[in-house]
């Protein structure tokens, strides 16, 4: 890989999690963002670790205009992924799942590249979404 593909698809990942903490405006100790990147539809959403429990943004009070901003911003920017991906002539992974940890500034990510969201697995990125927030809540 080259390094100014990687520096600019981080940059990009960095900017999800700063939306992150942008909108929740509280002391959150893990930030989960969530990118389904399908052909066909797009979905960014976000949950938090808080003092130990697992919240999302419903449940962190934050006000449905404000979080459906954050939703739109956050899909928005997934057109982004495609773009560096293309540039560069890199894969474009179809399912991000970006982990952050604020006090000690640790990022991981897991990228999926085949089909997770669709007719063909019978899921949809809502679904994933949900699931993932349980399995972190475990």
């Amino acid at each position: 890989m080259n390094k100014v593909f990687e520096d600019e698809f981080m940059d990009l990942q960095s900017g999800l999690i700063s939306l992150c903490i942008e909108v929740v405006r509280q002391k959150i100790s893990k930030v989960y963002a969530y990118c389904s990147n399908e052909k066909k539809s797009k979905m960014f959403n976000a949950f938090f670790d808080v003092n130990g429990e697992i919240k999302t943004l419903d449940q962190l009070g934050v006000p449905d205009e404000l979080a459906f901003q954050f939703l739109k911003i956050g899909t928005e920017d997934l057109e982004k992924v495609d773009d560096i991906c293309t540039k560069h002539n890199m894969p474009i992974p179809t399912e991000m799942k970006l982990y952050y940890e604020v006090e000690s500034g640790k990022f991981d990510a897991e990228y999926k590249y085949e089909e997770v969201c669709s007719a063909k697995t019978g899921k949809n990125a809502g679904e994933v979404f949900i699931e993932w927030v349980s399995e972190i809540r475990g």
